[in-house]
């Protein structure tokens, strides 16, 4: 999967765009690159592995772990990009 904008990545989640937006701030998931495109305004687009990472934080807080954990965990190197 190639780089994907917001709304992309919230439709392929089945969340919303404010939800992705809010776990990027969280440190949940690696952080977009706004890309500038004159008058047709500015597009985010995220990391191709940002869509597993989702899935896979999206597992820890079904598991039960909070936000701060999950943080913990990718920086312990929990989460794999495949």
């Amino acid at each position: 999967m190639a780089a994907v904008t917001t709304e992309q990545l919230a439709e392929a989640l089945g969340l919303s765009r404010s939800t992705v937006l809010r776990w990027a701030r969280l440190g949940v998931l690696p952080a977009p690159v706004v890309v500038f495109r004159g008058r047709r305004g500015r597009q985010t687009r995220w990391p191709e592995h940002t869509e597993a990472q989702a899935r896979w934080v999206h597992r820890q807080l079904d598991g039960g772990l909070t936000f701060e954990e999950i943080v913990a965990a990718l920086a312990a190197g929990q989460f794999k990009q495949e």
